[in-house]
């Protein structure tokens, strides 16, 4: 399994908007905890579940998304509701 390279990523997106969301995201207090998912962690997250409609279900995109991540933790799916819900740009 490849690691995605999210450098790519944030230069597709570009560095102003993701440091413009960045900024926003802080500012409102979504990013506040420790273990909170970064700016470009969470789209890649958002794309992943957008994008991979053909696994059973939400949690299992998630798993395999932050697998990929190699993420030394789980993104439960009640957290990425949650974070999706408050990530307002």
């Amino acid at each position: 399994m490849n690691q995605p390279n999210l450098a790519g990523l944030a230069a597709w997106i570009g560095e102003d908007l993701l440091t413009w969301i960045g900024e926003q995201r802080r500012d409102r207090g979504e990013v506040q905890r420790h273990r909170c998912l970064g700016t470009t962690e969470m789209l890649w997250l958002m794309l992943a579940v957008a994008l991979d409609t053909g696994r059973t279900g939400l949690h299992e995109i998630l798993r395999v998304a932050t697998a990929r991540l190699s993420l030394p933790w789980e993104v439960s799916t009640a957290a990425f509701c949650k974070a999706r819900g408050r990530f307002s740009p």
